[in-house]
């Protein structure tokens, strides 16, 4: 049961990041504003697939832990931090993409 609740947290970003590619690699021009926002995407997949990895790593190591689950609880804050983190990085990446993707279109 812990793993359907997990899972519904994680769904709704991985669907979306989905069709923000699919909708990316099928629709868009290609040149450079793609290839960033391609990219941007795809790193955001990893963060989120990476803080999903976490969540369920988190899940497993409470049920185990004997007695230091406050060290326990400030490594996995200080990990998901470092997501947030690349979450952004990959955000940014596909905004400049799409800055370079509608500075080079032609004027009608």
């Amino acid at each position: 049961m812990q793993w359907l609740t997990l899972m519904s947290f994680a769904i709704p970003e991985l669907l979306a990041l989905g069709v923000a590619f699919a909708l990316l690699a099928g629709n868009a021009r290609p040149g450079a504003g793609r290839r960033l926002g391609m990219i941007g995407i795809a790193v955001m997949l990893v963060a989120s697939l990476a803080g999903f990895a976490l969540n369920v790593a988190q899940s497993f190591a409470f049920e185990a832990a004997g007695g230091d689950i406050q060290r326990m609880v400030d490594v996995l804050t200080s990990l998901r931090v470092v997501l947030n983190v690349v979450s952004l990085a990959g955000l940014l990446t596909v905004v400049s993409g799409l800055c370079r993707a509608t500075r080079e279109t032609p004027a009608p």
